[in-house]
């Protein structure tokens, strides 16, 4: 009977309140399971768990080079350094036109340093409306110094490509955002002792950095396929006096190739000869053949013409 008194007390769960401990044997297997399933979640997971995840941060551009468009090449007027103190509203339109094309990209179209590219820039692009901050300054010779130069540290591309007159358009339409120094005639006198502003100038042609890699790759391709053509006929022919010299004296034959060619058919044989005596080793040859005669370096050279050709 006691047997069963005390098995009664202990299924009273009131009880049970009064006595917290007694609720350790109930909580000890729930809480077993609970890291139980942890444990098995977590390896299970290991490798999500473990995995290092880095923020990727903002690209530094500072190395970016800015392409340039196609350009022919031409004289450059001179600027009237009158428009530039006083510009006229077709001048700011004009600048409007090339700031939209060429800087709103980063500027931004209030030049706020906020346009579609800049946003993703480090640095970022200048606030032209910012006092503070200019690293070549805002009065009118400095900001076309930038223009003319760049700022490699900033990331800012040098425009001087861009005709003279085009650069100061920009820079009267970029005045336009917020108040700038006013201009003065010692800035257009510092401007054009600089860079002589007032004095036509001639301008070389340009093309796209990637348009000449293309064109080089080409042209090293079509070198290539015409050398192995040099090569077979060399290695082919017998028998042929000016092949045999060639045979004798050359060390590289693909430098007497790449030589040859690019001065081109036309070239005399005297200055052919200068060439190579001058530098032996680079145009492909052994230094022994300087000693050659007259009448060798003609048949030299008579064959290399007829097989380069």
């Amino acid at each position: 009977m006691s047997l069963n008194k005390k098995q009664e007390d202990e299924l009273k769960f009131r009880e049970l309140l009064k006595n917290p401990i007694r609720l350790f044997g109930w909580v000890f297997p729930l809480f077993f399971v609970i890291i139980l399933l942890f444990g098995i979640y977590f390896v299970t997971n290991l490798n999500q768990i473990s995995f290092n995840e880095q923020v990727v941060g903002i690209a530094d551009t500072t190395g970016i080079k800015k392409e340039i468009p196609i350009k022919k090449g031409g004289v450059m007027p001179a600027v009237d350094l009158d428009l530039v103190k006083n510009p006229a509203p077709d001048f700011i339109a004009n600048g409007k036109k090339i700031y939209e094309a060429t800087c709103m990209s980063c500027h931004g179209e209030k030049g706020l340093g906020d346009g579609t590219v800049g946003t993703m820039l480090n640095p970022k692009p200048r606030n032209f409306h910012a006092v503070d901050g200019w690293t070549n300054g805002r009065d009118v010779d400095q900001m076309y110094k930038t223009l003319q130069e760049g700022i490699p540290k900033n990331g800012m591309a040098a425009y001087e490509y861009l005709p003279k007159i085009d650069r100061f358009e920009i820079i009267s339409y970029i005045r336009t955002f917020a108040q700038f120094p006013p201009v003065t005639d010692d800035q257009l006198i510092n401007l054009d002792m600089n860079y002589q502003v007032s004095q036509s100038a001639t301008v070389t042609s340009t093309i796209p950095v990637s348009l000449a890699e293309t064109k080089l790759e080409e042209e090293n391709s079509t070198l290539n396929m015409q050398f192995l053509k040099f090569q077979k006929n060399v290695n082919d022919t017998q028998g042929n006096a000016g092949a045999n010299v060639l045979k004798n004296y050359s060390v590289n034959l693909k430098k007497v190739f790449t030589s040859f060619s690019r001065l081109g058919a036309n070239q005399s044989l005297d200055n052919y000869v200068s060439i190579v005596i001058a530098d032996p080793i680079n145009a492909g040859f052994n230094p022994a053949v300087v000693q050659l005669s007259n009448d060798v370096w003609k048949m030299l050279y008579d064959y290399l013409k007829s097989s380069t050709m």
